[in-house]
């Protein structure tokens, strides 16, 4: 119903605002064109009463005859008038001979030409002065033109237009209902099936619809479906993966407990080497669920940062005294670049986790005497941290994976390492919480690089 009042008030407003313009403009344009046409006529009578001395009814002129006949034709009055402000000539001979003095007269007569026209009720007073030949004001005609014509036509033309308003009203108010209905169809199939998101369907809605903006709307819905679906996949998925996760340990508890059990004498290092399984088991449940702990916390997205500035170099150069003894035991070299000193408003903690989960991936996916290149640089809005190694690298159709939760590459390896498969899903939570980026390069057997890009101030 709104839509269908909206279309009808603006199709009639539009045409009354066309309607009004096109009466004044054509007043305008009429009483500018008349006024002239006056002054023109004027002059030319004015140039043959100076010729004549002002003496208008003679033998040899038919001045007395056009000024009569021109002052019919206006519908009006016409008085001319000599130096001495003495009437000549008056069309209702009722000045004639007679004196008159009055201030636009005067103006005129001193040739102030831009007060030579007064507007009345029904009629426009024109005061053209004769002027002889050396420019020199000798007296001057005063018409008094009737403008009935104009006002006339001016009611002729508002007739007309309402007739027009009157059938464009009736035509726009069937239009408006006519589109206002089908509009209204339309909305109502797509609010129907909205409602049936509220059942738990997320199938795309169908609505075909003759306006492009209800179409446009039913594509943007379709969009937010397709997202939503997407995150209720994701979700179903992170729960199978969790359940699945947090089980395989427990599995591998029992089989090894059960094993124990079922034999009567169990030797001292078949004993210990059960309970070593069991202990490394239990130390990857908990890893599992610090790591899961972790990332609900992140998913609460930035109100718990602990936002302060922090020497980026110093921090990296504690991580990596942390990470060499592991990287020792494997003699791989761990390389630290810094291009210059870095202070950043960040979280100290999260990034640490962020950045230590880069660098011991380098390490623990790398080649015996292998490498490490961790590089520190900034320019005056962000800084960078590049972490680059010569490992196993990562395939290309893996790369878009390698940071959902519980992905892993190479699952067996992942495991044999101690990994969970949510260190890179943290390490991107918490640089997205830093507004950052986090971007990947990998050539499978020439190694990883992974780049970091975060503000240097944190804007919340």
């Amino acid at each position: 119903m709104l839509v269908f009042l909206s279309f009808f008030l603006l199709a009639v407003g539009a045409m009354l605002v066309f309607n009004l313009v096109l009466k004044h403009s054509y007043t305008d344009k009429s009483m500018e064109e008349k006024l002239q046409l006056v002054q023109n006529q004027c002059s030319i009578l004015g140039n043959q009463i100076l010729a004549n001395q002002f003496t208008i009814d003679t033998m040899q002129s038919n001045l007395n005859v056009e000024i009569d006949q021109l002052a019919n034709v206006w519908d009006g009055r016409i008085l001319v008038m000599d130096s001495t402000y003495k009437i000549v000539k008056d069309t209702y001979t009722i000045d004639q001979n007679n004196y008159m003095i009055y201030d636009e007269v005067v103006h005129v007569m001193r040739g102030e030409k831009d007060k030579n026209i007064r507007m009345l009720d029904d009629y426009a007073e024109i005061i053209v002065p004769i002027v002889n030949s050396e420019k020199v004001t000798n007296g001057v005609m005063i018409a008094m033109v009737s403008l009935k014509d104009i006002d006339d036509t001016n009611a002729y033309i508002a007739k007309q237009a309402n007739i027009l308003i009157i059938l464009f009203a009736v035509l726009a108010f069937v239009a408006a209902f006519v589109i206002a209905n089908i509009s209204v169809k339309d909305i109502k199939k797509l609010n129907a099936q909205i409602l049936t998101l509220n059942q738990g369907h997320l199938e795309s809605l169908q609505v075909k619809s003759r306006f492009n903006e209800l179409t446009r709307l039913t594509d943007s819905f379709n969009v937010l479906l397709n997202k939503m679906q997407v995150l209720e996949d994701s979700r179903q998925e992170f729960v199978s993966n969790v359940s699945h996760e947090l089980k395989t340990p427990i599995t591998s508890m029992k089989v090894l407990a059960d094993s124990l059990l079922m034999q009567e004498e169990v030797p001292n290092e078949v004993y210990r080497e059960f309970m070593t399984d069991i202990v490394e088991e239990i130390d990857r449940e908990n890893k599992i669920i610090t790591d899961l702990l972790t990332l609900v916390k992140m998913d609460k997205k930035a109100a718990g940062l602990n936002i302060e500035p922090v020497n980026i170099n110093a921090l990296l150069e504690l991580l990596l005294k942390r990470i060499k003894p592991l990287a020792a035991k494997r003699n791989i070299e761990v390389v630290f670049e810094s291009f210059r000193e870095v202070i950043g408003e960040v979280d100290e903690v999260k990034l640490s986790l962020a950045f230590s989960n880069l660098i011991e991936n380098a390490v623990k996916y790398n080649e015996d005497g292998g490498s490490v290149h961790v590089s520190l640089n900034a320019d005056h809005k962000f800084f960078y941290v590049k972490v680059q190694d010569n490992g196993v690298g990562i395939p290309e159709e893996c790369q878009a994976q390698v940071f959902e939760r519980f992905y892993r590459v190479d699952k067996a390896r992942s495991r044999e390492t101690g990994g969970t498969g949510l260190g890179l899903a943290i390490t991107r939570n918490a640089i997205l919480m830093h507004k950052g980026a986090i971007k990947l390069y990998s050539e499978p057997g020439e190694g990883t690089t992974f780049t970091v890009r975060i503000p240097l101030k944190y804007v919340s």
